[in-house]
Protein backbone atom coordinates (compact mmCIF):
# COMPACT_ATOMS: atom_id res chain seq x y z
CA UNK A 1 0.00 0.00 0.00
CA UNK A 2 1.41 3.36 -1.04
CA UNK A 3 2.03 6.09 1.52
CA UNK A 4 -0.64 8.35 -0.03
CA UNK A 5 -3.30 5.65 0.39
CA UNK A 6 -2.19 5.02 3.98
CA UNK A 7 -2.35 8.75 4.74
CA UNK A 8 -5.83 9.04 3.21
CA UNK A 9 -7.18 6.06 5.15
CA UNK A 10 -5.59 7.39 8.35
CA UNK A 11 -7.23 10.79 7.81
CA UNK A 12 -10.61 9.09 7.38
CA UNK A 13 -10.40 6.61 10.24
CA UNK A 14 -9.01 9.06 12.82
CA UNK A 15 -12.37 10.86 12.70
CA UNK A 16 -14.29 7.69 13.60
CA UNK A 17 -14.78 5.72 16.83
CA UNK A 18 -11.73 3.61 17.62
CA UNK A 19 -13.63 0.31 17.65
CA UNK A 20 -14.77 0.87 14.04
CA UNK A 21 -11.44 1.93 12.55
CA UNK A 22 -9.92 -1.45 11.67
CA UNK A 23 -13.00 -2.68 9.82
CA UNK A 24 -13.42 0.59 7.91
CA UNK A 25 -9.71 0.59 7.12
CA UNK A 26 -10.03 -2.82 5.47
CA UNK A 27 -13.12 -1.71 3.53
CA UNK A 28 -11.39 1.40 2.25
CA UNK A 29 -8.27 -0.53 1.27
CA UNK A 30 -10.38 -2.96 -0.72
CA UNK A 31 -12.43 -0.20 -2.38
CA UNK A 32 -9.36 1.79 -3.39
CA UNK A 33 -7.63 -1.35 -4.69
CA UNK A 34 -10.66 -2.12 -6.90
CA UNK A 35 -10.54 1.42 -8.34
CA UNK A 36 -6.85 1.22 -9.24
CA UNK A 37 -5.43 -0.45 -12.36
CA UNK A 38 -2.80 -3.15 -12.21
CA UNK A 39 0.62 -1.76 -11.30
CA UNK A 40 -0.76 1.72 -10.63
CA UNK A 41 1.44 4.78 -10.91
CA UNK A 42 1.54 7.55 -8.32
CA UNK A 43 -0.65 9.68 -10.57
CA UNK A 44 -3.25 6.89 -10.69
CA UNK A 45 -3.33 6.86 -6.90
CA UNK A 46 -3.67 10.65 -6.78
CA UNK A 47 -6.55 10.58 -9.28
CA UNK A 48 -8.44 7.91 -7.34
CA UNK A 49 -8.02 9.62 -3.96
CA UNK A 50 -9.00 12.98 -5.43
CA UNK A 51 -12.17 11.47 -6.87
CA UNK A 52 -13.02 9.98 -3.46
CA UNK A 53 -13.07 13.50 -2.05
CA UNK A 54 -12.16 15.04 1.31
CA UNK A 55 -11.53 12.48 4.07
CA UNK A 56 -13.90 14.41 6.36
CA UNK A 57 -16.85 13.77 4.04
CA UNK A 58 -15.77 10.19 3.48
CA UNK A 59 -15.72 9.64 7.25
CA UNK A 60 -19.28 10.90 7.56
CA UNK A 61 -20.44 8.18 5.16
CA UNK A 62 -19.13 5.57 7.60
CA UNK A 63 -20.38 7.22 10.77
CA UNK A 64 -23.02 5.07 12.47
CA UNK A 65 -24.18 7.43 15.22
CA UNK A 66 -25.54 10.81 14.12
CA UNK A 67 -24.60 14.02 15.90
CA UNK A 68 -27.57 16.07 16.95
CA UNK A 69 -27.03 19.70 17.86
CA UNK A 70 -24.32 20.26 15.22
CA UNK A 71 -24.65 18.28 12.00
CA UNK A 72 -21.83 16.00 10.76
CA UNK A 73 -21.07 18.42 7.94
CA UNK A 74 -20.27 21.18 10.43
CA UNK A 75 -18.99 19.21 13.40
CA UNK A 76 -15.28 19.07 12.53
CA UNK A 77 -15.22 22.80 11.77
CA UNK A 78 -17.14 23.45 14.99
CA UNK A 79 -14.59 21.51 17.08
CA UNK A 80 -11.72 23.32 15.35
CA UNK A 81 -13.20 26.75 16.09
CA UNK A 82 -14.04 25.70 19.65
CA UNK A 83 -10.44 24.63 20.33
CA UNK A 84 -9.21 27.93 18.94
CA UNK A 85 -11.65 30.35 20.58
CA UNK A 86 -12.16 28.85 24.06
CA UNK A 87 -8.50 29.02 25.23
CA UNK A 88 -8.10 32.57 23.89
CA UNK A 89 -11.22 33.95 25.58
CA UNK A 90 -10.48 32.04 28.81
CA UNK A 91 -6.93 33.40 28.89
CA UNK A 92 -8.00 36.98 28.17
CA UNK A 93 -10.65 37.02 30.91
CA UNK A 94 -8.26 35.37 33.37
CA UNK A 95 -5.62 38.03 32.68
CA UNK A 96 -8.18 40.83 33.03
CA UNK A 97 -9.26 39.46 36.40
CA UNK A 98 -5.68 39.04 37.61
CA UNK A 99 -4.59 42.55 36.67
CA UNK A 100 -7.71 43.93 38.32
CA UNK A 101 -6.80 42.06 41.50
CA UNK A 102 -3.13 43.14 41.40
CA UNK A 103 -3.98 46.83 41.16
CA UNK A 104 -6.70 46.68 43.80
CA UNK A 105 -6.22 48.12 47.28
CA UNK A 106 -5.80 44.70 48.87
CA UNK A 107 -4.19 41.89 46.93
CA UNK A 108 -3.36 38.34 48.00
CA UNK A 109 -2.21 35.21 46.25
CA UNK A 110 -5.51 33.54 47.10
CA UNK A 111 -7.42 36.36 45.42
CA UNK A 112 -5.16 36.18 42.37
CA UNK A 113 -5.61 32.42 42.02
CA UNK A 114 -9.37 32.85 42.45
CA UNK A 115 -9.44 35.46 39.68
CA UNK A 116 -7.42 33.19 37.40
CA UNK A 117 -9.73 30.20 37.76
CA UNK A 118 -12.89 32.31 37.88
CA UNK A 119 -12.00 34.28 34.77
CA UNK A 120 -10.82 31.19 32.89
CA UNK A 121 -13.97 29.19 33.69
CA UNK A 122 -16.26 32.10 32.85
CA UNK A 123 -14.42 32.77 29.59
CA UNK A 124 -14.47 29.11 28.57
CA UNK A 125 -18.19 28.78 29.25
CA UNK A 126 -19.04 32.03 27.48
CA UNK A 127 -16.93 31.15 24.43
CA UNK A 128 -18.30 27.59 24.24
CA UNK A 129 -21.88 28.88 24.52
CA UNK A 130 -21.62 31.53 21.80
CA UNK A 131 -19.64 29.34 19.40
CA UNK A 132 -22.12 26.49 19.85
CA UNK A 133 -25.07 28.85 19.41
CA UNK A 134 -23.55 30.34 16.26
CA UNK A 135 -22.97 26.95 14.66
CA UNK A 136 -26.40 25.67 15.71
CA UNK A 137 -28.08 28.70 14.11
CA UNK A 138 -25.97 28.33 10.96
CA UNK A 139 -26.85 24.65 10.78
CA UNK A 140 -30.56 25.32 11.35
CA UNK A 141 -30.71 27.81 8.47
CA UNK A 142 -28.69 25.55 6.20
CA UNK A 143 -25.51 27.61 6.05
CA UNK A 144 -22.80 24.98 5.66
CA UNK A 145 -19.56 26.61 6.75
CA UNK A 146 -17.53 23.53 5.87
CA UNK A 147 -18.85 23.42 2.30
CA UNK A 148 -18.22 27.15 1.96
CA UNK A 149 -14.63 26.68 3.08
CA UNK A 150 -14.16 23.81 0.64
CA UNK A 151 -15.53 25.91 -2.23
CA UNK A 152 -13.14 28.69 -1.37
CA UNK A 153 -10.19 26.28 -1.16
CA UNK A 154 -10.79 22.94 -2.94
CA UNK A 155 -9.44 19.83 -1.25
CA UNK A 156 -6.25 18.45 -2.76
CA UNK A 157 -4.11 15.43 -2.00
CA UNK A 158 -1.32 17.53 -0.50
CA UNK A 159 -3.62 18.45 2.42
CA UNK A 160 -3.43 14.92 3.81
CA UNK A 161 -1.78 14.84 7.25
CA UNK A 162 1.38 12.77 7.68
CA UNK A 163 1.18 9.35 9.23
CA UNK A 164 1.71 9.33 13.02
CA UNK A 165 5.28 8.49 13.96
CA UNK A 166 5.24 6.10 16.92
CA UNK A 167 8.97 5.55 16.93
CA UNK A 168 9.78 8.84 18.64
CA UNK A 169 8.22 8.07 22.02
CA UNK A 170 5.12 9.15 23.91
CA UNK A 171 3.68 12.35 22.53
CA UNK A 172 3.59 15.54 24.62
CA UNK A 173 0.64 17.88 24.25
CA UNK A 174 1.96 21.03 22.60
CA UNK A 175 -0.87 23.23 23.95
CA UNK A 176 0.02 22.11 27.49
CA UNK A 177 3.67 23.02 26.88
CA UNK A 178 2.65 26.45 25.59
CA UNK A 179 0.37 26.97 28.60
CA UNK A 180 3.22 25.89 30.89
CA UNK A 181 5.59 28.43 29.32
CA UNK A 182 2.97 31.18 29.65
CA UNK A 183 2.25 30.34 33.30
CA UNK A 184 5.97 30.26 34.13
CA UNK A 185 6.43 33.78 32.81
CA UNK A 186 3.15 35.05 34.24
CA UNK A 187 3.54 33.77 37.81
CA UNK A 188 7.21 34.74 37.95
CA UNK A 189 6.35 38.30 36.96
CA UNK A 190 3.38 38.31 39.35
CA UNK A 191 5.34 37.11 42.40
CA UNK A 192 8.27 39.44 41.77
CA UNK A 193 5.91 42.39 41.27
CA UNK A 194 4.06 41.58 44.50
CA UNK A 195 7.32 41.35 46.46
CA UNK A 196 8.66 44.61 45.05
CA UNK A 197 5.38 46.35 45.86
CA UNK A 198 5.34 44.86 49.36
CA UNK A 199 2.07 43.02 48.77
CA UNK A 200 1.16 40.06 50.96
CA UNK A 201 0.86 36.57 49.53
CA UNK A 202 -1.32 35.20 52.32
CA UNK A 203 -2.84 37.52 54.89
CA UNK A 204 -4.29 37.13 58.35
CA UNK A 205 -6.08 39.78 60.39
CA UNK A 206 -5.20 40.39 64.04
CA UNK A 207 -6.64 43.40 65.90
CA UNK A 208 -7.51 45.01 62.54
CA UNK A 209 -3.86 44.58 61.46
CA UNK A 210 -3.07 42.62 58.30
CA UNK A 211 -0.33 40.08 58.98
CA UNK A 212 1.73 38.25 56.36
CA UNK A 213 3.31 34.91 57.32
CA UNK A 214 6.51 35.68 55.39
CA UNK A 215 9.00 38.37 56.32
CA UNK A 216 9.73 41.04 53.73
CA UNK A 217 13.48 40.46 54.09
CA UNK A 218 13.09 36.78 53.20
CA UNK A 219 10.81 37.61 50.28
CA UNK A 220 13.31 40.15 48.92
CA UNK A 221 16.08 37.57 49.19
CA UNK A 222 13.88 35.02 47.40
CA UNK A 223 13.51 37.09 44.20
CA UNK A 224 16.55 35.52 42.43
CA UNK A 225 15.25 32.05 43.30
CA UNK A 226 11.78 32.91 41.99
CA UNK A 227 13.41 34.05 38.75
CA UNK A 228 15.31 30.74 38.70
CA UNK A 229 12.06 28.78 39.12
CA UNK A 230 10.48 30.76 36.29
CA UNK A 231 13.47 30.18 34.03
CA UNK A 232 13.45 26.45 34.79
CA UNK A 233 9.76 26.23 33.98
CA UNK A 234 10.19 28.21 30.79
CA UNK A 235 13.15 26.13 29.59
CA UNK A 236 11.57 22.79 30.53
CA UNK A 237 8.29 23.54 28.75
CA UNK A 238 10.26 24.95 25.82
CA UNK A 239 12.12 21.65 25.52
CA UNK A 240 8.80 19.78 25.64
CA UNK A 241 7.47 22.02 22.87
CA UNK A 242 10.65 21.53 20.81
CA UNK A 243 10.83 17.75 21.05
CA UNK A 244 7.10 17.11 21.23
CA UNK A 245 7.70 13.62 22.62
CA UNK A 246 9.35 12.05 25.63
CA UNK A 247 12.96 11.20 24.83
CA UNK A 248 15.93 10.21 26.99
CA UNK A 249 17.53 13.70 26.86
CA UNK A 250 14.20 15.31 27.79
CA UNK A 251 13.73 12.85 30.66
CA UNK A 252 17.23 13.63 31.99
CA UNK A 253 16.52 17.37 31.72
CA UNK A 254 13.28 16.87 33.65
CA UNK A 255 15.08 14.93 36.41
CA UNK A 256 17.69 17.68 36.75
CA UNK A 257 14.95 20.32 36.77
CA UNK A 258 13.08 18.58 39.60
CA UNK A 259 16.24 18.04 41.67
CA UNK A 260 17.21 21.71 41.32
CA UNK A 261 13.84 23.22 42.17
CA UNK A 262 13.10 20.92 45.12
CA UNK A 263 16.59 21.50 46.55
CA UNK A 264 16.20 25.26 46.32
CA UNK A 265 12.67 25.15 47.74
CA UNK A 266 13.74 23.09 50.76
CA UNK A 267 16.69 25.43 51.33
CA UNK A 268 14.31 28.41 51.40
CA UNK A 269 12.06 26.58 53.87
CA UNK A 270 14.99 26.37 56.29
CA UNK A 271 15.70 30.11 56.29
CA UNK A 272 15.47 31.22 59.93
CA UNK A 273 13.82 34.53 59.00
CA UNK A 274 11.34 33.07 56.54
CA UNK A 275 8.38 33.65 58.89
CA UNK A 276 7.45 37.17 59.95
CA UNK A 277 7.74 37.96 63.66
CA UNK A 278 4.23 39.44 63.76
CA UNK A 279 2.90 36.22 62.33
CA UNK A 280 4.70 34.19 65.01
CA UNK A 281 3.21 36.46 67.68
CA UNK A 282 -0.22 35.97 66.11
CA UNK A 283 0.23 32.19 66.23
CA UNK A 284 1.45 32.41 69.83
CA UNK A 285 -1.93 33.92 70.79
CA UNK A 286 -3.38 30.45 70.25
CA UNK A 287 -0.42 28.44 71.63
CA UNK A 288 1.02 29.16 75.07
CA UNK A 289 4.09 26.91 74.99
CA UNK A 290 6.99 28.66 73.20
CA UNK A 291 8.75 25.36 72.49
CA UNK A 292 5.65 23.98 70.85
CA UNK A 293 5.33 27.18 68.84
CA UNK A 294 8.92 26.90 67.63
CA UNK A 295 8.39 23.22 66.84
CA UNK A 296 5.26 23.90 64.80
CA UNK A 297 6.43 27.02 62.94
CA UNK A 298 9.94 25.84 62.15
CA UNK A 299 9.99 22.07 62.64
CA UNK A 300 6.90 20.11 61.70
CA UNK A 301 5.73 22.56 59.06
CA UNK A 302 9.13 22.59 57.36
CA UNK A 303 9.23 18.80 57.34
CA UNK A 304 5.68 18.58 56.01
CA UNK A 305 6.26 20.94 53.08
CA UNK A 306 9.65 19.40 52.37
CA UNK A 307 7.98 16.01 52.13
CA UNK A 308 5.27 17.43 49.84
CA UNK A 309 7.88 19.00 47.53
CA UNK A 310 9.94 15.81 47.41
CA UNK A 311 6.85 13.69 46.71
CA UNK A 312 5.73 16.02 43.91
CA UNK A 313 9.20 15.91 42.35
CA UNK A 314 9.36 12.11 42.62
CA UNK A 315 5.94 11.74 40.99
CA UNK A 316 6.91 14.03 38.11
CA UNK A 317 10.22 12.20 37.65
CA UNK A 318 8.42 8.85 37.79
CA UNK A 319 5.92 9.90 35.12
CA UNK A 320 8.69 11.16 32.83
CA UNK A 321 10.69 7.94 33.26
CA UNK A 322 7.57 5.84 32.57
CA UNK A 323 6.73 7.81 29.42
CA UNK A 324 10.32 7.60 28.18
CA UNK A 325 10.49 3.85 28.85
CA UNK A 326 7.14 3.33 27.14
CA UNK A 327 8.34 5.26 24.10
CA UNK A 328 11.57 3.27 23.89
CA UNK A 329 9.55 0.06 24.25
CA UNK A 330 7.53 1.06 21.19
CA UNK A 331 10.77 1.44 19.24
CA UNK A 332 11.88 -2.10 20.02
CA UNK A 333 8.52 -3.70 19.27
Amino acid sequence: MSELIARYIHDVTRRLPEKEREEIKRELEASIADMLPDNPSEQDVIDVLTNLGPPAKMAEQYRQKPRYLISPALFDTYIHVLKLVVPIVAGVLACIGVFGEIFSDSVSIGGVIGKIFGGAIEGALQAAFWVTLGFAVADYFGYNISDYALKQKPWTIDRLPPLPDQRQGVKISRPSAIVGMSLSVFFTALFVAMIVRGESFFVFTHNSVIISPFSQAALDRAIPYILLFGALGLVMNGLKLYWGRWTVPLCIANIVNNIVWVSVAITILHWPDLLDQEFIVWVSAFIDDADILLYITQGRVVLFFSAVFILAAMLDIGVSIWNTWRGNKEVTV
